[in-house]
């Protein structure tokens, strides 16, 4: 199912700055690697979720102080990779939850090495890891990183179509991430080419 909305969350990830809410996170690496897109929320009954993460160019939007959640990123050994402390923002979404989005800045050893993020809070606690299977890209602009839609759902064909469209630009300019939960290799790759071309090209 195509999602074609703006989300207003999307505001703060492509245009940066922060929402308010908590916490710290790595220093941002000497040379730009670009960021990761950590976003999810509580449900009606208070209950934590996580949508699929991506790997992006994006400015980082990282929350300005601590609060009663966090979000952590391991390795597959249990390495704490990032660790970042945030208040859910108090605006409810129509159904009675809330929702937050954290753009941090990478490192490039994260590549490969990013194997599960948990998300907790008061109502309990959530983790991606790469059991997660929860396909889902992002339809965006990559002149002017403005996203234009979303797909949830994806099976079959449809996801076979939509990570073999992965970087390029598909239609009429837009570009297609892709994750199921972790950013997968190639992910990793192509935006590390991308950035690549961009800073050196």
């Amino acid at each position: 199912v195509v999602i074609l909305f703006v989300c207003l969350l999307f505001f703060f990830f492509f245009f940066g700055g922060g929402w308010g809410g908590g916490g710290r996170a790595p220093p941002p690496p000497a040379a730009s690697t670009g960021s990761l897109l950590l976003w999810g929320g509580m449900n009606s009954d208070g209950v934590p979720f996580l949508e699929p993460a991506f790997v992006v160019d994006a400015p980082p939007a990282m929350p300005h102080s601590a609060g009663d959640h966090r979000v952590m990123g391991r390795t597959a050994e249990g390495e704490e990779l990032f660790s970042v402390s945030f208040a859910m923002p108090e605006v409810a979404d129509r159904n009675g939850g809330s929702s937050f989005v954290i753009v941090m800045p990478v490192r490039p050893e994260w590549a490969g090495a990013l194997d599960s993020i948990t998300l907790t809070g008061p109502g309990g606690s959530v983790t991606l890891d790469g059991e997660s299977n929860r396909p889902m890209a992002i339809l965006r602009d990559p002149r002017t990183g403005q996203v234009r839609g979303f797909v949830r759902d994806l099976a079959g064909p449809a996801q076979a179509a939509a990570m073999d469209t992965v970087g390029p630009a598909v239609g009429p300019g837009l570009e297609t991430l892709f994750s199921r939960g972790i950013p997968s290799a190639e992910a990793w790759r192509r935006r590390a080419l991308g950035w690549w071309l961009r800073c050196c090209g």
